[in-house]
């Protein structure tokens, strides 16, 4: 039977543990965020101003495979970017649309400007995420607040030595309070998260943010390489619509994301097309 106490004593040791991480990312270098400045299209002479930081959803995209997905977005509006120092952003280009973009950046959709894109197109470090999820929530309020991730086989806890994956292989992680979602079947325990998604999971969840969703769909890793499938895509974009964006899933293109994928200059990341298990 779980007692009141017991659950204050989980909460107390959830609170710790994040605490604990804070205390590490202290001496960390930070994330920089750069708003940019809006003037009035009725007045040059009108003083510029940062763009409104309120959205009723926020989509972030880890790298690769969520990212190279809102990328393909074309009817998005830059608001910012985040700054990670130390990042290489050599042959970086600053076109928004270009799949050689490396940056991560914040988009408006042009559809609902009230729903917010971020596809970080480079990797984050356990060791960075939580400096890099504090500055993206401590400068962005959301209503809703959806992470695209992916999740390996190879790290996948299911119980049973005989399972198959078949597409579309999704998993959902939500924070307390927030609306069920009964679509996506949630992502079983004991397996556990990391990085970017990780942290903002905590993040959300120390801070009673509801509403807060991590998705992953299946991406295999051969000899340590990440290996974005057209299916992994796919489920992302499936998981959408299921979470009720329809507007983000329509505007995605899987087939330029595969491409963007293949031709991205980072050389840790292969595709292959459906073959989702060998």
């Amino acid at each position: 039977m779980d007692f009141p106490e017991d659950h204050h004593r989980y909460q107390s040791s959830d609170e710790e543990d994040f605490q604990e991480s804070v205390d590490k990312a202290v001496t960390l270098p930070k994330p920089i965020l750069l708003w940019r400045t809006e003037t009035s299209p009725t007045s040059s002479s009108a003083p510029s101003t940062v763009p409104d930081r309120t959205c009723s959803t926020l989509i972030v995209g880890t790298a690769f495979g969520g990212s190279s997905l809102l990328h393909t977005i074309q009817g998005k509006t830059l608001l910012g970017s985040v700054i990670l120092p130390g990042v290489d952003l050599k042959d970086n280009s600053l076109d928004v649309n270009s799949p050689s973009n490396a940056s991560c950046n914040i988009y408006r959709l042009d559809a609902d400007p009230t729903i917010f894109l971020i596809p970080c197109n480079y990797e984050i470090k356990d060791k960075d995420s939580l400096n890099f999820a504090k500055a993206i929530m401590n400068n962005i309020q959301a209503s809703r607040i959806i992470i695209l991730d992916t999740n390996s086989p190879s790290t996948y806890l299911s119980g049973s030595p005989d399972i198959e994956y078949h597409y579309p292989w999704l998993r959902l992680l939500q924070t307390a309070g927030s609306t069920t979602i009964t679509k996506i079947p949630t992502l079983e325990v004991p397996n556990l998260v990391q990085n970017l998604g990780a942290a903002l999971m905590g993040y959300c969840e120390v801070r009673g943010l509801s509403d807060t969703y991590l998705l992953l769909s299946l991406q295999e890793h051969v000899y340590g390489k990440a290996l974005t499938t057209a299916a992994t895509l796919r489920g992302l974009k499936e998981g959408l619509a299921s979470l009720g964006c329809p507007l983000v899933a329509n505007a995605v293109d899987v087939s330029k994301a595969v491409v963007q994928i293949q031709d991205k200059r980072v050389g840790s990341n292969r595709t292959r097309e459906d073959r989702l298990y060998a």
